[in-house]
């Protein structure tokens, strides 16, 4: 029937919000993922949609990082039909953890809400994966991007450290081990396998670089100093893991000399070897 007919119209915002008239809506979650329910009723004779919901949230910003004025929801109500169904509220990533208050609006009607933001770690890094052919000097410089894409402040300290191991696993170091042993005795087995075993950790290695506090949404450029453990031998494969925060850096280090054996050599001993070198050819 059209506008003259005899069927009744149903109002223009027939869903409303349900519940006592104190109610408080909660809403928790990281600052993209904020959920929580919403109670509706709709009190119209037909059946009613809804896409959006109006809020008030003070200085807030939604996900594009403007004032957050309404949020996506969608709900189906028949007549008469209530219905508590979930919502969910994206921020902008960078809000600080905390409790928030806001005002929630459907159809005629407004209910308080609290928002609980959680905190999130989220540390990105590029590369995430280098390497590094190691001749004779004992330490190498990279050059890092790392953003903050959390919503809580990351300090970075001065130096980290990670164990450094050969790529073989237990199984390869064990037959490796019986193949050197000597095969008269299951002693000399045992012994050949624990060595082996004992050769994999390869030190530990130093990362230094500048103590910064990244803050949420900041993006910089860093060097790092990998100092190498001495004990590296030459012609050999080494790895590491490094996790800072989230983000994790695989490491890969082929040695082609003895580490450190192109340190600085003492003055006096400089000295001593030229004053030798001098009689020789005199």
């Amino acid at each position: 029937m059209g506008a003259t007919g005899s069927t009744p119209l149903s109002p223009p915002h027939a869903i409303q919000l349900a519940g006592p008239e104190d109610a408080r809506l909660f809403f928790s979650g990281p600052p993209r993922a904020l959920t929580g329910k919403i109670p509706l009723i709709n009190s119209g004779t037909d059946k009613q949609k809804i896409r959006s919901v109006a809020v008030s949230a003070g200085d807030l910003l939604g996900a594009a990082g403007l004032p957050l004025r309404e949020f996506s929801f969608y709900a189906k109500l028949g007549p008469g039909e209530q219905a508590n169904i979930s919502g969910k509220i994206m921020l902008d990533r960078q809000t600080r953890p905390g409790n928030y208050d806001i005002e929630i609006t459907v159809g005629s009607r407004t209910l308080p809400a609290t928002v609980c933001v959680t905190e999130v770690v989220d540390l990105r890094m590029q590369p995430q994966q280098i390497t590094i052919l190691a001749g004779s000097a004992s330490s190498y410089k990279r050059k890092f991007i790392l953003e903050n894409e959390g919503n809580i402040d990351l300090p970075l300290g001065a130096q980290c450290e990670v164990p450094l191991f050969e790529p073989r696993d237990l199984t390869s170091s064990m037959l490796i081990g019986l193949h050197k042993a000597d095969k008269a005795s299951a002693e000399s087995m045992v012994k050949g396998i624990l060595r082996e075993w004992s050769d994999l950790p390869a030190g530990t290695l130093l990362i230094n670089r500048e103590p910064k506090i990244l803050h949420p949404g900041e993006k910089v450029a860093m060097d790092a100093e990998f100092q190498l453990p001495p004990e590296l031998k030459p012609i050999r494969h080494y790895q590491a893991n490094l996790r800072l925060y989230n983000a994790n850096l695989k490491l890969d280090i082929y040695t082609t000399a003895k580490v450190g054996s192109a340190r600085k050599e003492n003055p006096i001993n400089a000295k001593k070897r030229r004053s030798e070198s001098g009689k020789e050819h005199s």
